[in-house]
């Protein structure tokens, strides 16, 4: 089942903007619904959640932009494109080494559709299925797949390789030198499936980049990656807040940190049981609790470290939640170890 609120890179969002202003599209026309903006897409290791992509592949089809701009895309989606995921595939032993490890980290690449491979004879078939998606979504992401398949098998052998055959279950488009042009090869349109198939040799040649090494640390890598976006947005939250209490007050510096909308974080948080200010809450305490017991600073400094505008303030919320003034609790507890 898609997760459409699993976070992913924006790299291929970027990449679609970018297509679509060489057609004289809007990023504003695509990106509308989105809870995103421009700054928000292309700012530095941006990520976003996978519904924002599909509404925005959604909006591209509402204008009834051609489908070859997923040739397009396909064709500037690199294997370095993919980041950590893309060195790791680069330096496995091969083709299929490199494939098990995209598989594995599946929901941190930039795949919508699922994949899955088979072999028949001397000849290796993969077939993108679409079906959790959205329909209006599905033609698109489909065509990206199978020609990413395409532009992957000829950056991980160095070399441009042709495939055996293509099928597009999409009618022949009026455009279909682009994708001859592309594909290099006999194009099936209408088909039952989405397929590309390649010469099986190809996947027994020895990756010119392979290094083990390089291999085992990227992998590690992707997991922690993979730990990260699958933690929960409290948690996110309550982080940026232990690392500078001060800056990350607001709900609204907090969504900036984590290249969301406020609405988006406030939905996210409500969908997990709990709000921005039962987080900041929560996490100043424990930060106030900590610092009492383990930092020599007076009662003043602690409440200036934790953002409070006052003294009495951090004292009124401390006392609420512990029924004694925080100078009290520090005593007590001292006294107790």
């Amino acid at each position: 089942m898609l997760d459409k609120n699993a976070k992913r890179d924006a790299a291929a969002l970027r990449i679609l903007l970018d297509v679509a202003k060489d057609q004289r599209i809007s990023p504003e026309s695509i990106l509308v619904d989105t809870e995103l903006n421009e700054d928000n897409v292309y700012s530095h290791q941006a990520e976003i959640e996978v519904w924002q992509e599909l509404r925005a592949i959604e909006n591209l089809r509402e204008i009834d932009a051609p489908l070859s701009l997923a040739l397009q895309s396909a064709s500037r989606l690199h294997i370095t494109t993919l980041g950590t995921l893309g060195y790791a595939m680069l330096s496995s032993f091969d083709i299929r080494s490199a494939l098990e490890i995209a598989a594995k980290f599946h929901s941190i690449s930039l795949w919508l559709c699922d994949v899955t491979t088979g072999a028949r004879g001397n000849v290796v078939e993969f077939f993108v299925l679409p079906h959790t998606l959205p329909e209006s979504c599905r033609d698109f992401c489909s065509i990206r797949g199978v020609a990413s398949l395409k532009v992957w098998v000829s950056e991980l052998l160095g070399r441009n390789i042709a495939p055996l055959s293509v099928q597009l279950r999409t009618p022949k488009p009026q455009d279909s030198d682009l994708y001859d042009s592309f594909f290099d090869t006999k194009i099936e349109y209408g088909a039952e499936v989405y397929k590309i198939s390649f010469e099986r040799p190809l996947f027994r040649e020895p990756l010119k980049l392979a290094d083990p090494w390089n291999r085992q640390r990227s992998e590690e890598e992707l997991k922690a990656i993979k730990s990260r976006r699958e933690a929960t947005f409290a948690n996110q939250v309550r982080e940026l807040i232990l690392i500078d209490p001060k800056k990350n007050q607001s709900e609204d510096t907090v969504a900036r940190s984590l290249k969301i909308s406020g609405s988006t974080l406030r939905r996210r948080l409500k969908e997990e049981g709990t709000t921005f200010r039962e987080v900041r809450a929560e996490t100043l305490h424990s930060l106030a609790r900590v610092m009492l017991i383990g930092s020599p600073r007076n009662i003043d400094e602690i409440a200036d470290q934790l953002g409070y505008s006052e003294a009495a303030s951090f004292v009124r919320s401390f006392r609420r939640i512990e029924g004694m003034a925080p100078g009290a609790w520090r005593k007590a507890e001292r006294e107790q170890h």
